[in-house]
């Protein structure tokens, strides 16, 4: 059966769009979580300290989902053909579309679950979009999507980095995926791109010097050293010098496409939004999340610096 059931959920995952999928087998992670502590003991997550909460379901997610066999690691691209001007204010790829990727890929997973249901009957899931206590990187290189790249996030060798990733846990045994080999090798090119030195080490990254930390999660003034570099929500710096993602493959899901009332604006244009059409423009974007205070912020830190 596990042959099977395999096979026909690597289906169901690509009929949904998303181009990898990958299996492995649920084991606690205590490594991982102590490397986790580690790096929150030193301060390394600013204020995001709900980082350091479920502590014990980041570790073992039987306790999520009871009689977890296995994890079902997806990886959907968002990058698309079209290029920020760099005079202008940008924000990050992931963010250009109207709509929220967590509900456009929880709606799909939805689809696959139900799918799954309905060809195993006594198949019992629970499914996650960078929102739940799942150590979502850890999963995705233990079932082969990629592996985890010096800038922190998980590199494709064919498709580069910019995807989303979700998994799927589920009571079942599947046909599990190896890891795939760390490309990175020496390569530093991420680490000597980032501006305020953020990578501080091999795949290790201080939130307290990060654009993305600080246009998006920083909701109190951004410190003058911090330069975004023209970055007014996010920064896909390292990723966008990655040599991984020079062969451009393009999502054709047009939920990510640049909004055009955003996208190549100047900053005056963008500082004019009021209140009420910032909340309505971005009712369903993941921008959302700066606020507009962090908005006006981050587009005057633009202004003051250029």
């Amino acid at each position: 059966m596990s042959n099977e059931l395999s096979d026909k959920i690597k289906e169901f995952c690509l009929a949904e769009g998303f181009f990898k999928t990958g299996f492995s087998k649920y084991e606690k992670l205590t490594n991982e979580v102590t490397h986790l502590n580690n790096w929150i003991s030193e301060g390394r997550n600013a204020d995001m300290n709900w980082i350091s909460r479920n502590e014990e379901k980041r570790e073992d997610i039987s306790l999520i989902l009871s009689g977890v066999k296995s994890v079902i690691s997806l990886a959907y691209m968002y990058d698309t053909p079209f290029l920020h001007d760099e005079s202008l204010p940008k924000i990050s790829r992931y963010a250009w579309g109207k709509t929220d990727y967590h509900k456009v890929l929880k709606s799909k997973l939805e689809i696959i679950c139900n799918k799954i249901k309905s060809i195993c009957g006594d198949a019992e899931t629970k499914y996650y979009v960078d929102d739940g206590p799942v150590m979502e990187k850890v999963w995705a290189v233990k079932s082969g999507i990629g592996w985890l790249g010096k800038h922190g996030n998980v590199i494709n060798e064919e498709r580069g980095s910019f995807f989303f990733l979700c998994e799927i846990l589920i009571n079942k045994e599947l046909n599990y995926d190896n890891p795939v080999d760390n490309l990175c090798e020496s390569c530093k090119i991420c680490i000597d791109a980032c501006p305020t030195g953020a990578i501080y080490d091999d795949y290790k990254v201080d939130s307290n010097l990060c654009i993305s930390y600080h246009t998006i999660e920083n909701k109190n003034e951004i410190p003058s050293y911090i330069d975004l570099s023209g970055w007014i929500f996010g920064c896909d710096i390292c990723q966008d010098v990655c040599p991984f993602n020079k062969r451009k493959h393009f999502t054709d899901d047009n939920n990510f496409y640049p909004m055009k009332e955003v996208f190549g604006k100047t900053a005056d244009e963008l500082k004019s939004l009021s209140k009420e059409k910032f909340d309505t423009l971005f009712v369903d974007s993941p921008v959302k999340r700066t606020k507009y205070a962090g908005w006006q912020r981050n587009l005057n830190k633009f202004t003051t610096k250029d």
